[in-house]
């Protein structure tokens, strides 16, 4: 029960702080979205940190999608701005790996 509780605490942070960056830390999210790479898997994940998401859909195959996709909020469409989301987003799936990572700049 703790486990949980503090996954979701997780969970509530991780998406206030993107609700911030989204629209505050614009410069911020545009640096990371050059050092992301690869795609999205479509596993969901990202749509359940803390609440379903009620645009989530579930096609035949097992993939999700957003009902709203060419309409969703900024939060949802710089997912993951940087490893931290990453790892909030492990808390749901943690078995599968997000098809984004980032790459480290060299010194």
């Amino acid at each position: 029960m703790r486990k949980k509780i503090n996954s979701k605490i997780i969970q509530g942070k991780g998406k206030l702080r993107r609700f911030i960056f989204g629209h505050l830390r614009k410069k911020y999210v545009e640096e990371q979205k050059n050092k992301r790479q690869g795609e999205c898997k479509r596993c969901g994940a990202c749509c359940k940190l803390l609440v379903n998401c009620i645009m989530l859909t579930q096609d035949k195959e097992g993939l999700y999608s957003c009902k709203i996709h060419n309409r969703k909020p900024s939060n949802c469409n710089v997912f993951p701005i940087d490893e931290k989301d990453l790892k909030d987003r492990d808390t749901i799936l943690p078995d599968v790996p997000c098809g984004y990572t980032f790459f480290k700049e060299e010194a």
